[in-house]
């Protein structure tokens, strides 16, 4: 693994563990789990002012939709969550 993918990699990372942290919290504070909602409770873990976070940011939504996504690709196959 190149430093770059290793980089890449380590904010994939990051993201995804913000993404998780924020639906968490969405799920608790008993708020329907859309991508939208679970979007406002990242700005309690990450200042979206922040230019430098732009990348991270955009990453989280990425993430935030994937895991959104798989967690209704699970419930249409009869999984509970």
């Amino acid at each position: 693994m190149t430093e770059d993918e290793g980089l890449r990699l380590f904010e994939r990372i990051g993201a995804t563990a913000i993404a998780n942290q924020a639906i968490l919290k969405c799920t608790l504070s008993g708020f329907p789990l859309t991508v939208d909602n679970v979007i406002l409770f990242v700005g309690d873990l990450v200042d979206p002012t922040n230019e430098a976070a732009a990348n991270l940011i955009s990453l989280i939504g990425i993430a935030i939709e994937e895991l959104i996504d798989c967690r209704d690709l699970m419930s249409n196959a009869g999984f509970q969550s």
